[in-house]
């Protein structure tokens, strides 16, 4: 027999839910497993338990329907009369076990918590979630049954959605922070068919990040079967099936602290550890587990298995809030703004320490504290503004741009108003400094402060435009020359201006670009830091590459990989030895630079998916790079790097959204049949092969011969010496790259006839009578870069063979 369960609240639902509500997605090993258990005749009954929203009632009800459609053979008895259970408490569950074994009736359940002992316990996780994605695996995304879920929940609500490599961002993200629960799925679906799609990424992005169920807590409607979804809309400490006022668990009313860690809470987004929960809280070390324990032993909080900071490391476990169980968030006055604050000052030196280990070269705990904490991080940057905490937020801003360099984290977090940050400043710099800030860090100084970092994080996005006004910003907000070499922390501040002003010009100028950062190497080192001074020396050595000096940019690099070896700088040799690669490519040398390659990939891989692709897109879609190259070497990097990136190490259940979180930025700066084409062409080509090819696309260093009039003009060994134009070279790399006249005029900003017209003259001046000649003297071009030549003097004087035309 089965006990049905049914729900007397009436609610609406679209026509086809009921339709929805019988499909079953990434269960078939759990189904098998249990009809299995339940045909065993020493087997009297199985528990169901899990996490809240783990979809336990939807796959008993599976299971039942199953047993009792197998039944039984001709001439064979039947299977055992099945009792099915939902949401019974584990001293409950035992006492019908002890009924209905007598009667060979078998017993089904599900619940919270395993028994005591007697049956069985069969655990229900989470389902499976898209760990990584691209556009060129959308079919593989499509059948990651957290995904099915969820497509099936909106279709049912909105007959005509479907996963596309547009929307393809925004459910995988979903997906990922809902951490694969069935029921948080289905009710993000119903929220994102009912008040679009921005009210889920805002419940997801805010403080405790599981905020969407709080705030909608009416269940997507009860299944027309006998097992219903727990409801989220009972009264605290009620459920079906249990007496009103029964308290849930196995505890009655929590302890002082117990309650404490609960308060808490909500100050947390995406989970947290238990060190950052006990360090909020303020609890003493010797009382923390048991209160700790207290919430656990009755799912208050759950421990999963995935990563998350400490302040000396990273923790193998998470904290999070069950589905349906959140606090309500109280509003911020008195005693949470303490606790706040403490959220926030803690992530600041677990920012910090994560960034001294970076430095000092002990960098996979390092990156990983930094990435599996990152909403936390951004909250504590908002908390820190917020409250006026100049200094304190803007040093924490400089950690997450570490990791956006690593990482290759859109700008949004670096988006904060400069005002806020200086209003409990003085107005003017020169003015002595607050008292409420021992730092000086206010007014100008923060305003300053502030545009340098929101002019990097605009720069690894590439954005150059918005980069180069907030430079400009920067130098406004500065109210004297000189300051810069006045104060103890100026030094750092003109290197960083230098560096960027040098970064954002390369285009232009590559030999200002060349001295700029130089310069700024100087100034860093002179300051102490080191690790910064390298990275911005082998910044210079790409610049060579650009100048078509791949002689002494290859030494630069190589002394800038002895020093890293030197300090056991991992992720800077690895980044090092892919310049090195694409420096011995440019300089004809295609077998050292693989092996340059080989090499730094075998670095970069121990740190992980994160650092591994973020060196390689900082290395192709590098600044100094030229513009036409950037964007759509990027996205043929990212469709290369996808289908390799299973031989990284790392937890399978740990997402780490590589390839998803720089997808973004990449195309944006390409039309859309444009990024889909450089992504296919990338998927067809080995990650190796693709890297040894990037020389090809920078061909500012051209052949010639030594005796270029004996050569027939059409002559792959030497192709004839006429002068272009920097345009012209421009609109050149670009028909090698496959784009048509209209989509060249697009991306150079430029009229279509204007493409013809420079398009016309380059094939008089090449002698070749296509396109196809162009694309070929480009492609050769690259392949036998000419020697070293002066930098041009005007953006139209650029020739074949180095010299300038007048």
């Amino acid at each position: 027999m089965t006990i049905l369960f049914e729900s007397g609240v009436p609610r609406q639902e679209p026509a086809d839910h009921r339709a929805f509500t019988g499909e079953l997605f990434g269960r078939a090993r759990e189904t098998a497993e249990l009809l299995r258990l339940l045909a065993d005749p020493a087997v009297p009954g199985v528990l169901l338990h899990g996490l809240p929203g783990s979809g336990k009632t939807r796959l008993a009800f599976a299971v039942a329907e199953q047993y009792r459609a197998a039944g039984g053979a001709a001439g064979t008895p039947g299977p055992a009369e099945l009792l099915t259970v939902d949401q019974v408490e584990p001293d409950d569950y035992l006492a019908l076990l002890a009924r209905c074994a007598p009667r060979g009736v078998k017993l089904l359940a599900t619940g919270r918590l395993p028994p005591a002992g007697g049956g069985v316990a069969y655990r229900v996780d989470p389902l499976a979630v898209p760990v990584d994605w691209s556009p060129t695996d959308l079919d593989a995304f499509c059948r990651t049954p957290a995904v099915q879920v969820f497509t099936a929940a909106r279709r049912a609500w909105s007959p005509g959605f479907t996963v596309t490599s547009r929307n393809q961002q925004t459910v995988g993200r979903i997906c990922v922070e809902l951490r694969g629960l069935p029921g948080a799925l289905v009710l993000a679906a119903r929220v994102a068919a009912l008040e679009g799609v921005g009210t889920v990424l805002a419940a997801l992005g805010g403080a405790g990040g599981g905020r969407l169920v709080a705030a909608y807590v009416e269940p997507p409607g009860p299944p027309p079967v006998p097992l219903p979804v727990p409801s989220a809309d009972r009264s605290p400490g009620r459920s079906p099936g249990r007496e009103a006022g029964r308290p849930s668990g196995r505890c009655g009313p929590l302890g002082a602290d117990a309650a404490r860690l609960m308060s808490c809470t909500p100050l947390f987004a995406g989970g947290f550890g238990p060190e950052a929960l006990r360090a909020v809280s303020g609890i003493a070390l010797s009382a923390f587990p048991a209160a700790l324990g207290a919430l656990l032993d009755r799912q208050s909080l759950t421990l999963e298995d995935r990563p998350s900071g400490r302040l000396d490391g990273a923790a193998e476990t998470r904290l999070y809030v069950p589905f349906g169980d959140l606090p309500e968030v109280r509003p911020a006055g008195g005693p949470l703004v303490v606790l706040m604050l403490r959220h926030a000052r803690y992530y600041a030196r677990l920012a910090a320490g994560a960034a001294r280990r970076l430095a000092a070269g002990d960098q996979p705990t390092a990156l990983l504290a930094l990435r599996v904490e990152e909403a936390n991080l951004r909250l504590a940057v908002d908390t820190l503004t917020r409250f006026g905490f100049t200094a304190e937020a803007l040093d924490l801003m400089e950690q997450l741009l570490a990791h956006a360099r690593v990482a290759g984290l859109g700008p949004d977090w670096a988006d904060r108003p400069a005002v806020p940050l200086g209003a409990t400043s003085p107005a003017d710099p020169a003015d002595p400094a607050d008292p409420a800030d021992p730092t000086g860090i206010t007014g100008g100084r923060a305003r300053v402060r502030l545009a340098l970092i929101r002019a990097e994080a605009r720069l690894l996005d590439g954005d150059h435009e918005l980069a180069s006004s907030l430079l400009d910003e920067a130098e406004a907000a500065s109210s004297r020359p000189d300051r810069f070499r006045t104060a103890p922390d100026e030094p750092s501040t003109a290197a960083r201006l230098l560096r960027l002003r040098g970064l954002t010009g390369c285009d232009r100028d590559p030999e200002r670009t060349l001295a700029a950062l130089t310069g700024a190497a100087a100034l860093l080192r002179a300051a102490g830091d080191e690790p910064k001074a390298l990275r911005v020396e082998l910044e210079a050595a790409l610049v060579g590459f650009r100048l078509g000096r791949t002689g002494p940019g290859g030494a630069l690099a190589g002394r800038v990989l002895t020093a890293a070896r030197r300090r056991g700088d991992v992720l800077l040799v690895g980044t090092a030895l892919l310049h090195l690669g694409l420096l011995a490519a440019a300089g004809g040398d295609p077998s050292a630079s693989r092996a340059h390659y080989v090499e730094g990939l075998a670095h970069l891989r121990p740190l992980g998916a994160v650092a591994t692709l973020g060196a390689l897109v900082g290395l192709v879609a590098s600044p100094l790079r030229p513009a036409p190259a950037r964007a759509a070497d990027a996205a043929r990097l990212l469709g290369s790097f996808h289908p390799g990136r299973a031989g990284i190490p790392g937890d399978p259940a740990d997402p780490d959204l590589a390839t998803a979180r720089l997808l973004p930025g990449i195309r944006r700066r390409l039309a859309e049949d444009e990024f889909a084409h450089a992504l296919a062409t990338g998927a067809a080509t080995a990650l190796l092969d693709l890297l040894c090819s990037l020389s090809l696309v920078l061909p500012l260093a051209e052949p010639h011969s030594a005796e270029p009039d004996s050569a027939e003009p059409d002559s792959a060994e030497a192709p004839p010496r006429r002068q272009l134009t920097s345009r012209q070279l421009e609109v050149s790399l670009l028909v090698a790259d496959g784009l048509s006249n209209h989509q060249i005029a697009r991306r150079l900003g430029i009229s279509e006839w204007t493409v013809v017209n420079h398009l016309r003259e380059t094939m008089r001046r090449l002698q070749c009578s296509s396109r196809v000649g162009v694309a070929g003297w480009v492609h050769r071009s690259g392949r036998r870069p000419g020697p070293a030549r002066s930098a041009p003097r005007g953006p139209d004087d650029v020739t074949l063979d180095g010299s300038v035309s007048r």
